[in-house]
């Protein structure tokens, strides 16, 4: 039988300690459903979806436990694992505003579309004549009900503004 769980860690890493908690889980024959890993210098911060047989459960916790520099928590997770055709991969650009991410999560919310994974960022431009300003992209990964059309939730994303773009990856 097979366990589910999520992992969330922070503290000092490198790529290589990442990789190493990878290859640890992959021997116990586990793999990683979803995953974010976020650096700053050599600050980690992160939340894994593992699932694995039971047998190797405690291995691959003992392996992210025996990192001292990392503060570790593990949470049960549900063993569904998501229907890759319903999970899509968008990016939104915009020129940047005040309230945009919460106008976007407002336009998922109310469509009961999952985000999984949302990563933003801001680009200061400086523009010729004193003009200058910001452009906006968020980089998504939403899982959708099986009654939502992808082609619906872009056009609803594009009509936030006039100069809202969505470019769908997968």
């Amino acid at each position: 039988m097979n366990s589910t769980f999520i992992v969330n860690f922070v503290g000092k890493a490198s790529p290589s300690t990442i990789k190493q908690l990878a290859a640890t889980t992959h021997e116990n024959d586990g793999k990683w459903l979803i995953s974010k890993v976020n650096f700053i210098e050599n600050q980690v911060a992160a939340v894994i979806k593992i699932e694995l047989p039971e047998e190797n459960e405690e291995a691959v916790k003992q392996a992210f436990r025996s990192i001292p520099e990392l503060l570790v928590q593990f949470v049960d997770s549900d063993s569904v694992a998501h229907d890759k055709e319903e999970i899509f991969q968008i990016r939104l650009d915009s020129n940047d505003r005040a309230g945009i991410v919460n106008e976007i999560t407002h336009v998922l919310d109310g469509q009961d579309i999952h985000i999984l994974d949302m990563d933003c960022h801001r680009v200061f431009i400086a523009g010729g004549g004193g003009i200058s300003n910001s452009l906006f992209t968020a980089d998504m990964a939403i899982r959708l009900p099986a009654d939502v059309a992808i082609e619906d939730v872009t056009k609803e994303l594009e009509s936030l503004s006039e100069d809202t773009r969505v470019v769908l990856s997968s």
